[in-house]
């Protein structure tokens, strides 16, 4: 069975292996078909190894950052369903007060605005700054 090698020493030479070839009390014997790579393809495979490296641990970074932006956006939503629910019940005692106190629709205007200007500025203000994104990073391969 022809396959490539994975090794940093033959990167991509192509050998043929026995069917057994690497498996458990299986048979070692292989013999290659390419012709041995170069030093300079040396040189490239282990740099390219290692790009793949630094690119991987930065994978795992922005996986990790990720993350971590999901749990505050999650803080920060409960923070605005309890800002909301407190408005909810502010509103009704205010309700309630203007009922014992009599109609006052200047109270009401007032309270509503109040209220609204609220809702805008979390709405307008707290969560568009949750959604900016991430600085960007540019990536160069050499």
């Amino acid at each position: 069975m022809m396959r490539p090698s994975l090794i940093v020493k033959n990167p991509g030479r192509r050998f043929l292996g026995c069917v057994n070839y690497k498996k458990k009390n299986g048979c070692n014997f292989f013999i290659w078909i390419d012709p041995p790579t170069c030093e300079r393809g040396l040189d490239y495979a282990e740099i390219m190894q290692a790009k793949k490296e630094e690119l991987e641990r930065q994978v795992e970074d922005l996986k990790m950052m990720n993350e971590e932006l999901g749990r505050g956006k999650q803080k920060l939503e409960e923070e605005n369903d309890a800002l909301f629910v407190k408005i909810a019940e502010l509103t009704e005692i205010n309700v309630k007060l203007a009922a014992q106190t009599g109609p006052r629709k200047t109270t009401n205007v007032k309270t509503l605005v109040v209220v609204l200007v609220v809702i805008v500025f979390v709405v307008g203000v707290l969560v568009p700054s949750i959604k900016q994104p991430m600085e960007k990073k540019t990536l160069y391969l050499v």
